[in-house]
């Protein structure tokens, strides 16, 4: 596999697009913001505002920020699918972190033009991206990802089948209900240590080795790396919470549509949509 059409090139995006670039992999990458495109343009790659001049692609990716840019990155008509030849038809992994049934909507028009589709979210930041050792959690038909397997491979060291359409999906929003809680919580906790005198690097060492174990603790000069990247510009940090906040109100509905209660992650959610970016901003800020 050589040809991929990859759209969505935002904060995740541009690294894995780059990623694949170095690996010698020829992309047409798409994005509605000329300015993400500035810099492939000018690398020579071929570039585009409209998601169906991927569809002649051996392999489509998307990767944008929520369902409704998934659905019209994918549908007609202004969508991939509305170019899609049936007798040639992509593979096409979508890498954004949606809701199960956004994913399951969207398998039934792929099916009207024979695509073959797995739902494959990623985790890991930038720099996780930049170096292809995302995890990716795939949700489809067998077959289907190891077909993909190749290019999932040169973006990631952990590539896990979690089972049916969608169940990448439910894995991924799973998984960002402790991520994103820890993120947020981890700042707070290393910070009261700072001010009673504590290295935060000592500290995280021995949280490390205790109950209250999580990223930040496992590697702090990275996790502090990772504040001080989203903390540079309110642009910035307005991205990575825009999407945290998306990501567990879709956890939230998980819950919702099975009748769940789940009062602290309620709280968490409701927290999380309280701060204002200024002091998102601040907080992490300051840990870096």
């Amino acid at each position: 596999m050589e040809q991929i059409g990859f759209i969505g090139v935002g904060s995740i995006g541009n690294p894995m697009a780059r990623r694949l670039l170095s690996c010698g992999y020829k992309l047409t990458v798409c994005d509605k913001n000329s300015e993400a495109l500035k810099s492939f343009k000018e690398q020579g790659v071929s570039v585009t505002d409209n998601p169906s001049d991927c569809a002649g692609s051996e392999m489509i990716i998307v990767i944008v920020a929520n369902d409704s840019q998934v659905n019209e990155a994918v549908l007609p008509p202004n969508g991939l699918l509305a170019s899609v030849d049936p007798n040639r038809p992509p593979l096409l992994a979508v890498m954004s972190t949606v809701l199960p049934q956004t994913i399951q909507e969207l398998s039934q028009r792929c099916k009207e033009k024979n695509v073959r589709m797995v739902d494959a979210p990623v985790s890991g930041f930038p720099t996780r991206a930049e170096q292809g050792t995302l995890s990716i959690m795939v949700g489809g038909e067998a077959s289907d990802l190891d077909a993909m397997r190749p290019v999932f491979e040169d973006l990631g060291e952990n590539i896990y089948h979690a089972g049916a359409l969608g169940s990448g999906e439910v894995s991924k929003l799973v998984n960002n209900i402790l991520g994103i809680t820890n993120m947020f919580l981890s700042v707070e906790a290393m910070s009261i240590g700072q001010k009673w005198g504590m290295d935060p690097e000592k500290l995280a060492a021995i949280i490390e080795t205790s109950s209250g174990r999580n990223f930040s603790s496992k590697d702090w000069k990275k996790a502090r790396a990772v504040f001080e990247a989203f903390s540079k510009t309110m642009d910035l940090t307005k991205v990575l919470v825009d999407l945290c906040q998306k990501d567990l109100e879709h956890a939230r509905q998980l819950a919702q549509n099975v009748d769940m209660a789940c009062p602290l992650l309620d709280r968490v959610v409701d927290t999380v949509n309280n701060f204002t970016y200024e002091e998102i901003n601040e907080r992490w800020g300051s840990a870096s």
